[in-house]
């Protein structure tokens, strides 16, 4: 995974910034993978994958600015974030590649560093390229 280690470096993402790309990119890959359920007519898989949504979504939320530690909302005036939004949604974009979902609601364009979208697009090759490969076999 160069390009996502290429981003924590050129991005250097808080732990919050970088915790908050990872819970909505589980979030897009539990979405995705309700959609290829559906495709498929896979109702089970379906019905496990909204099980993980309903989980990863709850899981974000509690961790999301305005929770206690036990993810109960804090009823004071609204918490203040330091996370920085261009950033998370750059993160976003590298971390989301895998998902045909994350390719399509975040794409590399939203990278500003060259560099690393560079390097998100030819991991995307490179991911298409084996897909090919073993969609022959």
């Amino acid at each position: 995974m160069y390009a996502t280690e290429l981003a924590v470096k050129a991005l250097e993402p808080t732990p919050e910034e970088e915790r908050l790309a990872e819970d909505y990119v589980t979030i897009l890959g539990s979405l995705s993978a309700m959609e290829q359920a559906v495709r498929e007519g896979a109702w089970h898989r379906l019905r496990d994958e909204a099980d993980e949504l309903m989980s990863a979504a709850e899981e974000m939320w509690a961790g999301l600015p305005g929770a206690d530690d036990e993810g109960v909302p804090v009823r004071a005036a609204h918490v203040p974030s330091q996370a920085d939004g261009s950033k998370i949604r750059q993160l976003i974009a590298v971390y989301a590649q895998p998902y045909a979902l994350g390719r399509v609601l975040y794409p590399t364009s939203l990278i500003q560093d060259a560099q690393l979208r560079r390097a998100v697009e030819e991991e995307n090759t490179e991911r298409e390229h084996a897909a090919e490969h073993t969609a022959v076999e």
